[in-house]
């Protein structure tokens, strides 16, 4: 009994010092811009419509496939598991001091352009499908979107060999509401299969009904640096707290705004900004790391009051898997 009482303290303590690192890790590195200037992601409105990456550490494992929640769901019988690993990042070299990232640290990252220019973040979910936001493909052209893998600097072609691909099929949530912004996650599925390698690998999708609130998250991205400000050239990544839908609430958006398909994350001056929408926000669970959320909307950029606002992607597995087809998940 003695021996049982011991180890319990000892876990506990271990998680509890974790859980404190976690909150003392919040920066936002690069500050390095860029003079290019993109009229369809200016931030003016209500919503937030350009965001990007999030990401953290810790040592749950409830991001996995399994579930134990009382609202079960048919899995897509179609689609079975390659023999592939996800989730894993490129962090031999580390963030120290408050500077770039390593080159393709987050190998799942994909870079949306439109008509020859940026447009939105995605992330790799399978080597023929990207995750991103509804509000980031509404009304466009299919033949004019390009997707570029294994970036890291815009400006500088020679980091890393890019790879760039052409779309063929744009799957959209049917029930995105472009005015409010629920069930903004959609698929875009690429003309040629990606072929993973060190620089460029699938992100991990968690559990059905995981929720990450009270976990530091990570965005990373291409997306402004700050509220009205350029778009930088290098991925920046910032630290953010994820709220419970009942903090979010209570915050200064309207509370029936916020719906149970989102998941707020944020603090004053620490926020994803525009040209981050459709990327992921992420969690690690200690070997690996999970999309938990697609940025999606706010208003303005870290404003004190008004978080990002992600969709929520442990409510959309069911749908996720049902709309991929003849491909398969890494593990």
């Amino acid at each position: 009994m003695n021996i049982i009482c011991c180890i319990v303290i000892l876990m506990l303590t271990i998680d509890k010092g974790v859980t404190s690192a976690e909150q003392l890790i919040t920066y936002n590195i690069s500050q390095s811009n860029n003079s290019v200037y993109n009229p369809s992601s200016r931030r003016t409105s209500k919503f937030l419509f350009d965001t990007i990456f999030r990401i953290s550490s810790g040592v749950s494992n409830a991001f996995g496939f399994e579930t134990d929640d009382e609202t079960e769901y048919v899995e897509n019988e179609n689609l079975s598991t390659c023999d592939c690993d996800c989730g894993f990042s490129n962090e031999e070299i580390r963030i120290v001091g408050g500077k770039p990232t390593g080159v393709n640290q987050y190998p799942w990252m994909a870079r949306i352009i439109y008509d020859g220019k940026f447009h939105c973040g995605g992330s790799l979910l399978t080597k023929d499908y990207v995750l991103s936001a509804a509000h980031c493909v509404k009304k466009l052209r299919r033949s004019k979107i390009r997707i570029i893998f294994g970036d890291h600097d815009q400006e500088i072609t020679s980091e890393s060999q890019a790879i760039q691909r052409a779309v063929t099929a744009v799957i959209k949530h049917k029930s995105f509401d472009p005015d409010t912004y629920n069930n903004d996650i959609a698929l875009l599925r690429l003309r040629k299969p990606i072929v993973f390698s060190k620089i460029i690998k699938p992100i991990c999708l968690p559990r059905y009904n995981y929720d990450p609130a009270g976990r530091i998250g990570t965005v990373v991205g291409w997306g402004r640096t700050s509220e009205g400000g350029e778009l930088p050239s290098i991925v920046n990544q910032v630290k953010v707290p994820i709220m419970s839908l009942a903090e979010c609430r209570n915050q200064k958006y309207k509370s029936t705004r916020i719906t149970p398909t989102m998941l707020c994350a944020g603090r004053p001056r620490m926020d994803s900004c525009q040209g981050d929408s459709g990327g992921p926000l992420l969690l690690s669970n200690g070997v690996k790391y999970f999309i938990v959320g697609v940025v999606s909307w706010g208003v303005g950029c870290g404003r004190e009051g008004y978080p990002g606002v992600y969709t929520r992607i442990s409510k959309f597995i069911p749908w996720i898997k049902a709309n991929l087809e003849n491909t398969c998940l890494c593990s």
